[in-house]
């Protein structure tokens, strides 16, 4: 065990006076400093600076400028003074250091002391702690008017279209210019004589049987608003049938009603032609140009000679029709249809149970939902021989949320809660139309 190497007991004894620290009592004066080891003078020099930097600190935060350095030094030797830590010489000299390093730091301190930063920096505080306090006043403000102008859009939502609210307004405001449009032609058709002859002839015709008119009731606006705006219309079934049919021309739309997919058909080339006995209907697809009849569709089938089609397809009419109707149109369409020609149905699915509790019980001209089955079961008796059902439109928004059975935690029942929820789904909320594709047999 040795001493520090280049720190002698003179030197030692020097920086003690020139910081005014006393030799400690347990050192007798002239004798060296007592021998410690290395890793002494580490710790002790640690503990000393941090005592140090806490020391200043608090001097600079609390006295002005010219009190800093006589407030640490004095600080300094009453901590230091009889202790150990003054015994080590390294530690000393680093003592001796840092009193210089305060000396050169004091014009600094004088410096920021004139320019009033501290005054500056609480100024600066108070600002902006006004600043947020205005700042949560004027969101409360908002928040609150934000709140009344969204009631005030309810209200007028609720008064545009009482059953939806606002999310139907845009609805609404087409089906108002759909009205429009509507009555717009019909003027235009009354006041052309060649068009008023033509709706005069086919007022005379027989009730139609493939969608019963009752008077006083406006079917054409019921379904504008309830089935949606025709355009939306010719997506579904512009994605659903469109390239099916024009495989097999020429094609009838039973049923045509606004004639969104003749006119689609015809845009593809696609010999179509439709039929419908609603006079409303056939005036909106009369004023397009397009080649629809106003007549009862048994009849017109009636008179078309047979094998003449290459394709029938009926749309939401087959549940409009009684029995006896039904039987007769499928019987009709079969013997219309050329060898391999195709029949399409499509209907409200009554084995998602939410068709029967919305959609379908809306409609008061429906006579009768048809289970999938019984409609293949009735297209086979009128001589189809391949029958394809196929499902549209899930009410995916009603269902309900599965389990995360990849997660480690998962309990092994939760695939079979997810299989029971997969089945309660499709049994309330599952496809909500049905079509029945039916082929007829080649030669």
């Amino acid at each position: 065990m040795s001493t520090h190497p280049d720190l002698g007991s003179d030197e030692v004894e020097r920086l003690r006076a020139e910081l005014g620290v006393p030799s400690p009592p347990n050192q007798a004066a002239g004798t060296g400093p007592r021998v410690r080891s290395d890793a002494d003078v580490v710790e002790t020099s640690g503990r000393a600076k941090a005592w140090i930097r806490r020391a200043l600190s608090r001097a600079v935060r609390s006295a002005p400028a010219d009190r800093v350095l006589s407030i640490v030094s004095e600080r300094v030797a009453s901590r230091l003074d009889g202790s150990s830590l003054v015994e080590a010489g390294r530690l000393d000299v680093e003592v001796a250091l840092l009193a210089a390093r305060l000396e050169a730091l004091a014009p600094a301190l004088h410096t920021l002391q004139s320019l009033g930063v501290g005054a500056e920096i609480v100024t600066a505080s108070t600002d902006l702690h006004t600043q947020q306090r205005s700042f949560d006043v004027n969101q409360s403000l908002f928040s609150s008017e934000l709140a009344e102008f969204r009631a005030q859009l309810e209200r007028l939502g609720q008064a545009i279209a009482p059953a939806a609210g606002l999310a139907g307004v845009a609805d609404r405001f087409a089906e108002l210019r759909e009205r429009v449009n509507s009555l717009d032609r019909r003027v235009s058709r009354r006041a052309d004589p060649s068009l008023a002859a033509a709706t005069s002839s086919a007022d005379e015709q027989s009730p139609g049987t493939a969608a019963d008119t009752t008077p006083g009731f406006d079917y054409v606006d019921f379904e504008r608003r309830f089935r949606g705006d025709s355009d939306t219309v010719l997506s579904w079934l512009g994605g659903r049938y469109a390239d099916l049919l024009a495989e097999h021309q020429p094609v009838l739309d039973f049923g045509c009603g606004r004639g969104e997919l003749v006119a689609l058909l015809r845009e593809r080339g696609v010999d179509a032609v439709g039929v419908d006995p609603d006079i409303g209907m056939i005036e909106e697809a009369a004023a397009e140009g397009l080649p629809i009849e106003a007549a009862d569709g048994i009849e017109w089938l009636r008179a078309r000679p047979e094998r003449s089609l290459g394709s029938i397809i009926s749309v939401h009419v087959v549940e409009h029709l009684r029995l006896e109707v039904l039987v007769e149109f499928l019987e009709l369409a079969a013997s219309r249809l050329q060898p391999g020609g195709i029949f399409v149905a499509e209907t409200p699915n009554p084995t998602s149970l939410i068709v029967l509790g919305n959609s379908y019980i809306l409609d008061p001209t429906h006579v009768w939902p048809l289970h999938p089955s019984l409609l293949t079961f009735l297209c086979e008796r009128a001589g189809f021989r391949d029958v394809e059902q196929r499902f549209y439109a899930p009410a995916e928004a009603y269902h309900l949320p599965r389990i995360d059975v990849d997660s480690t935690e998962v309990p092994a029942w939760a695939a079979t809660i997810n299989e029971a929820f997969a089945q309660l789904d499709h049994t309330l909320f599952g496809p909500q139309e049905y079509a029945v594709v039916a082929t007829m047999p080649p030669g």
